[in-house]
C-alpha cells in the first residue's frame, strides 16, 4: 500500500516537472484559414503585416494579415517562362512548374522570394509583380556504370567533371547536366537586392540582384582527414540561411555541426559558432544584437554579435528539441521558436529561461493531430505574436 502510495507520488511530481514548468495553451486570441488543405511552407514578415503561404492547389498566397484578405497569387517558374541568370544557369533553360517549399521576406516587406529544389524567384510586394527567376547553377557529370551478366548498367552514381557549368555534354562520353546542389534554404534583404541561398551541396550563394555579383561561400565545405590522413566529405547540407536586412551580413547553419555568420562583401568569417550536432535553424536579429543557432540535440544558443560570446542557452526539458523556425523581438528582449510538434515557445534572451509555449492548431481531420510551424511575428509592441503553420492557419497570440 505504502509502496503504491509513493510511486503515485513520484509519478505526480514528475507529470508537475514536465508539464507544471512548460504551461501549453492552444487558446489563440484570433484564427483565420488561409489554405483548405494546408501548405508546404510559409513566412510572416518581420512587421507582422504579410504572410506567404505556398500549398497544394493555389501555388503561393500573399496575404494582408491587417485586413486578412489574399492580395496576390503566384506561381514559381510558369511554364515557358525563361530565366534570368546572373551566371547561374543554363541560358537555354525554359522554367516548369515545381513545388515551393521554402519562402521569405525582406525585413522592410518589400520583396518575397520562392524557392524550390532547382529554381527560385523574387517577388515585389508593393505590385505583386515578377523581379526574375532563376535557376541553380548545373554541373557537368559522368555517371558510373556497372556490367551485370553482361549488360552495362548505369548507376546513380556519378563523377564532376565540371562543377561550374555545364557546356556541350557527350552522349559519347555518358556526360549529363545535373544540379550538384539543391536548394534547401533562401533569404531575401531590403528592397530585395540582396539573395541568399543554401544547397545541400555545403555552398551558401549570395547574389546581389543589382549587380547580378554572385558570391559562394564555401566554409561549410572544409575537407577532414582520417588516421591514414585520407582526405573524406562529411554531411555539410546546408539547413538554414539568415541574411541581414542590409544584406552584408550572412548566417549558415549546416550539417557540418557549424554555423557562420560571415561577411556578403568578401565571404570572411566573421563569428565560427560550433555544435556537436547539425545546425538545423538559424536566425539573425534584425539590429545586429544578437544570432542564434539550434541543432538536433540539446544545444541552442543565443550569441552576442558584438563579441561572439554567448548569451544564453534555451532551457528545455526535452533531452532533444529541433526548432522550424526562430525570430527575435523587436525590444530585443524574448525570442519566439516554433517546433514540428506544434509547439510555438517564447523564451528570454538574456536566460534562455521559457517564458511561454502554446500548441497551433492542427490541421483539420489529420490523424495523428499535428503541424509544423513554419513562421511566426512579433506584433503590436511585442504584446502578441502572429503565426503561420502547416495547417494552413494564421493564428494569434496573447503574451499576456
Amino acid at each position: 500500500m505504502h509502496i503504491f502510495i509513493r510511486i503515485s507520488i513520484t509519478s505526480i511530481l514528475l507529470a508537475w516537472l514536465i508539464t507544471g514548468c512548460q504551461p501549453k495553451t492552444s487558446d489563440w486570441a484570433a484564427q483565420y484559414p488561409h489554405t483548405q488543405n494546408g501548405s508546404f511552407a510559409a513566412s510572416v514578415s518581420s512587421s507582422g503585416n504579410y504572410a506567404v503561404v505556398s500549398s497544394l492547389y493555389h501555388g503561393v498566397s500573399l496575404w494582408d494579415l491587417n485586413s486578412n484578405g489574399a492580395i496576390y497569387n503566384w506561381y514559381q517558374t510558369p511554364k515557358d517562362q525563361p530565366f534570368s541568370l546572373f551566371n547561374d544557369g543554363d541560358t537555354n533553360a525554359q522554367a516548369d512548374n515545381n513545388f515551393v517549399f521554402a519562402t521569405a521576406i525582406a525585413h522592410d516587406d518589400s520583396h518575397a522570394v520562392l524557392a524550390d529544389k532547382t529554381n527560385f524567384s523574387l517577388w515585389d510586394i508593393k505590385t505583386g509583380q515578377n523581379q526574375g527567376y532563376w535557376q541553380v547553377r548545373q554541373s557537368k557529370v559522368v555517371y558510373r556504370t556497372k556490367t551485370i551478366n553482361g549488360a552495362t548498367k548505369q548507376l546513380s552514381i556519378y563523377d564532376v567533371v565540371d562543377e561550374n557549368k555545364c557546356l556541350n555534354p557527350s552522349s559519347e562520353k555518358n556526360e549529363h547536366c545535373v544540379v550538384v546542389g539543391n536548394i534547401r534554404a533562401i533569404d531575401v534583404s531590403n528592397e530585395g537586392k540582396h539573395i541568399l541561398i543554401g544547397k545541400s551541396n555545403g555552398v551558401v550563394v549570395h547574389i546581389n540582384t543589382t549587380t547580378g555579383r554572385r558570391l559562394e561561400f564555401l566554409g561549410h565545405q572544409q575537407v577532414l582527414f582520417d588516421d591514414e590522413q585520407k582526405p573524406f566529405h562529411i554531411n555539410n547540407a546546408i539547413n538554414s540561411v539568415a541574411l541581414s536586412p542590409n544584406g552584408l551580413y550572412a548566417l549558415s547553419g549546416s550539417s557540418d555541426q557549424s554555423a557562420y555568420l560571415w561577411s556578403t562583401k568578401t565571404g570572411q568569417v566573421i563569428y565560427k559558432f560550433q555544435h556537436h550536432n547539425r545546425v538545423v535553424q538559424v536566425a539573425l536579429d534584425a539590429q545586429a544584437r544578437f544570432a542564434f543557432t539550434a541543432d538536433t540535440g540539446s544545444q541552442a544558443s543565443i550569441w552576442d554579435l558584438t563579441t561572439g560570446n554567448l548569451v544564453s542557452q534555451l532551457q528545455y526539458v526535452n533531452r532533444q528539441e529541433v526548432f522550424s523556425f526562430a525570430r527575435f523581438s523587436h525590444n530585443g528582449k524574448m525570442l519566439v521558436t516554433g517546433a514540428p510538434t506544434r509547439k510555438l515557445s517564447l523564451w528570454d534572451v538574456q536566460t534562455g529561461k521559457q517564458i511561454k509555449e502554446w500548441l497551433v492548431s492542427p490541421r483539420k481531420n489529420s490523424r495523428p493531430a499535428s503541424a509544423v510551424v513554419y513562421s511566426a511575428a512579433f506584433i503590436n509592441n511585442d504584446t502578441q505574436i502572429t503565426s503561420e503553420s502547416s495547417s494552413g492557419l494564421n493564428e494569434v497570440w496573447d503574451i499576456k
